[in-house]
């Protein structure tokens, strides 16, 4: 019976591990890779009226798309975003195309419409045409109506009298979009086109003709270019960390816990099976950041494991069998898990409704990593530990092994120790306002406007030489940086990175012109990212509602599920992390760029899933222990925690550290937010959040006791 156990577990598990390698190797091949990963082009445009006449409407936001799709079709480029945003903005994303430069200059240009006769001569141009809209003809079938001008109606009427009973051809941007017969001369400047396959198509066809006559102008807000080789650059590394991240962790959960390693390894890798898999179905760009999140999301999806394996240890340690240890520790670990995910979900969810470009890939990773991760837990470990009980791998353990995992730190007063951890705090957090106050922040282009160019220069150079090749351009105020592998001194590092004032197109192109000439340099070893300064004051005023959003939302749901002292004192802590995050950027000049915002919900997300698993003991202390004083239930739920969070707080550092050093420069300043809030937000859940909750109490409790005494 037991070899019966011990085999059918053995083919379970081999069949769980071959199904996610051929899961992920099938995810990948078939993963939409996004522009700083495969290379291309992301430009964002505003629509702006050409005569001033006020708003831009919804028909020709509408037009503009029309003509920028018509044009990019030709350009070849398989799969283009073209999509409205807000009610004047129209974001456009090319990846895998060639010739970037090309691209921006075909989307750039103004439509031409024009009508064209048999001879090759143009009749009218889109000037001519007021207007063109859907209708039927006499026998009831969908047609389009063309009105033209005054001048355009004399000169239809010349044409249709010319070329009667021959094709008049309707082109846009020089290419055919209709090709109509002449049956009749048209002297009053409305005409139909009929032989219409059906409302869609005249509809279209009206729409492009329309658009022939575009009154407004676009205008760039934000660009992003990136070069296929720095775009291979990236993923190259993102894998890298990926795989060196996921060794790390499976290597540490492997040593420290044993057999129950083997059951979080196999449960770590089927969640990863998981999430590629619902990637790919439902279609997901992975971006950088995308790749950033997954690889966080494998450092967090060990939390819901460590927590029910800390679980399970307790019991035993009160004596239970390890079968009932099982069901008791997944009973009490529940409602951790589902709090904790939940909060983080909201912090994904907001950062998700709020961002765009490729951060809005990190959210979603995050998200689908965080259900992932619920999912894997509460089923596959259950089911692996049950299995592996059965086949007798796990076994109740003697009483000295009980006692060898015993509560970390049992007697140390964290409660105690509250007003040192409050002193600390406060000094670091005032020394990081006096810091903002006085030198304020290093803010990047997302927020300032400017423009960032990333150059591959394939060869040891110095910045002295580099600045020789810019002078002739004046651009007065760009500062140059040398970026690659770490530790590389001065001339070593092959890639450089400029950042300036918000440039022209032209003057963008004329940087890659005098680095192609000095260096031999090609379009692939090229990317750029020019971001207006109205899109700058918008990110900030987005920044600062997400933040009030996200506290807004993690109070309702505390409140709901435990009570608002407990949410109250979260957000304590949750502030406390983003301000010690905020006063290091300052103290050392680390510079804030738009993934920055995603760096602190995230930072806000992980703060509240560790402050939760201890506010779940806590209560659960309440119900349990509730003859014992305020002070001895905090304390114990704290040290009944700290080795979860602990061990939680390493993993996510593994993977955290890995990101850093093959993440490449795009990443560092990501990371380094990540790694100082990962240490805030583990800080701030032991000597902030349960000592504020608890300092509350015990003020209330006096409070009480003075009004009974008077």
């Amino acid at each position: 019976m037991k070899n019966n156990r011990l085999l059918t577990l053995v083919v379970v598990v081999v069949l769980l591990l071959a199904a996610s390698g051929l899961a992920v190797n099938q995810a990948v091949n078939n993963m939409n890779l996004g522009l700083d990963l495969r290379g291309g082009v992301y430009v964002l445009y505003q629509a702006v009226e050409a005569d001033d006449t006020g708003a831009v409407g919804t028909d020709r936001i509408d037009r503009a798309i029309s003509v920028i799709r018509n044009r990019i079709d030709g350009l070849g480029v398989a799969e283009p975003v073209i999509q409205r945003e807000g009610d004047d903005r129209i974001r456009v994303e090319l990846a895998g195309i060639e010739d970037q430069q090309a691209a921006r200059e075909v989307i750039g240009r103004t439509a031409m419409l024009t009508f064209v006769g048999p001879d090759g001569e143009t009749i009218l141009t889109g000037g001519d045409l007021r207007n063109a809209g859907v209708t039927f003809d006499e026998r009831n079938r969908p047609a389009v109506s063309l009105e033209f001008s005054p001048e355009g109606t004399r000169k239809f009427a010349e044409a249709t009298e010319k070329y009667l009973g021959q094709i008049i051809y309707i082109q846009l941007d020089d290419e055919v979009i209709s090709n109509p017969e002449v049956r009749t001369i048209i002297t009053d400047g409305n005409a139909i086109i009929t032989n219409q396959e059906n409302v869609e198509e005249a509809s279209n066809l009206a729409l492009m003709l329309r658009s022939g006559a575009l009154p407004v102008e676009l205008v760039e807000l934000e660009t992003r270019a990136v070069g296929p080789t720095l775009g291979q650059d990236s993923l190259n590394r993102s894998v890298q960390a990926g795989v060196a991240g996921l060794i790390l962790v499976l290597v540490f959960m492997l040593v420290y816990y044993r057999v129950f390693g083997i059951i979080a390894s196999v449960s770590l890798i089927t969640y990863l099976a998981l999430v590629f898999s619902l990637l790919t179905a439902i279609n997901a760009t992975m971006t950088l950041f995308g790749i950033a999140g997954l690889i966080l999301s494998v450092g967090m999806a060990v939390d819901a494991n460590v927590i029910i394996f800390e679980r399970i240890k307790e019991e035993i340690k009160t004596g239970r069998t390890m079968r009932t240890s099982i069901e008791a520790g997944f009973d009490h670990a529940f409602s951790a898990i589902l709090d904790a995910n939940v909060t983080t979900l909201i912090a994904a969810a907001i950062l998700f409704y709020f961002a765009t470009g490729p951060v809005r890939g990190f959210a979603v990773t995050l998200s689908i990593g965080i259900l992932a991760s619920m999912v894997t837990a509460i089923f596959l470990t259950r089911y692996l530990l049950r299995s592996f009980n059965k086949a007798e791998i796990l076994r109740t353990p003697q009483n000295d092994a009980a006692k060898d995992a015993g509560v970390l730190a049992g007697g140390v007063n964290f409660v105690g120790m509250r007003k040192i951890a409050f002193i600390l705090s406060a000094v670091l957090i005032i020394v990081g306002i006096a810091s903002m106050g006085t030198a304020g922040m290093n803010f990047g282009i997302d927020f300032t406007g400017g423009t960032n160019i990333h150059l591959n220069i394939g060869q040891d150079f110095t910045l002295e030489e580099a600045r020789e090749v810019l002078e002739p351009l004046g651009l007065e105020g760009a500062t140059l940086q040398q970026v690659g592998a770490t530790g590389l001194g001065e001339g070593q590092a092959q890639e450089l990175l400029i950042k300036a004032h918000e440039l022209t197109p032209e003057e963008q192109d004329a940087v890659l012109a005098a680095f192609q000439e000095q260096y031999n340099i090609t379009t692939d070893d090229y990317s750029v990212e020019s971001v207006g300064a109205v899109v700058g004051g918008e990110l900030t005023r987005q920044a600062l509602i997400a933040l009030l959003l996200a506290s807004i939302a993690m109070i309702a749901y505390i409140t709901l599920r435990f009570e608002y002292r407990f949410a109250l004192s979260a957000i304590v802590a949750l502030l406390h992390d983003a301000l010690i995050v905020l006063a290091f950027f300052s103290v050392f000049r680390v510079e804030v760029n738009g993934p920055f915002i995603a760096a602190i919900l995230f930072i806000l997300g992980y703060s509240i899933n560790d402050t939760i698993v201890i506010f779940d003991r806590v209560r659960e202390n309440l119900k349990n222990r509730h003859k014992d004083k305020l002070t001895e239930v905090v304390n114990m739920s704290i040290r009944s925690s700290l080795r979860r969070s602990i061990i939680t707080s390493l993993t996510t550092l593994l993977v955290l550290l890995t990101m850093y050093i093959f993440g490449g420069v795009t990443l560092q300043a990501f990371i380094s937010a990540l790694l100082v809030g990962v240490f805030a937000g583990t800080y701030s859940s032991i000597f902030i959040a349960s000592p504020v909750w608890l300092s509350w109490k015990e003020a209330e409790a006096g409070k009480n006791t003075r009004t009974k005494t008077a």
